[in-house]
């Protein structure tokens, strides 16, 4: 929302594209990377009789996260 897009309403607080890259390789290695890792060994980290149950409930929370995110960025875009 602050980088170097046009139609503007709010500053331009990241005037080089370069910054927009950085932020994309940051999200995509903390959401992609991490979260992978965070599911891998989420389950093993538990019993195996509770494995499964383990691995439905963070998969729901990670979806659920990720709803709730784009959601909560169609508000903030229309307040903006």
């Amino acid at each position: 929302m602050l980088c170097n897009v046009h139609p503007r309403q709010l500053p331009i607080i990241f005037a080089h594209d370069a910054w927009y890259i950085c932020f994309m390789v940051l999200f995509a290695f903390s959401n992609g990377y991490l979260a992978s890792l965070c599911m891998c060994y989420g389950p093993q980290s538990t019993s195996s009789t509770e494995a499964e149950m383990a691995g439905a409930v963070m998969s729901f929370f990670l979806s659920l996260g990720l709803a709730s995110g784009a959601c909560i960025s169609f508000l903030i875009r229309a307040l903006v």
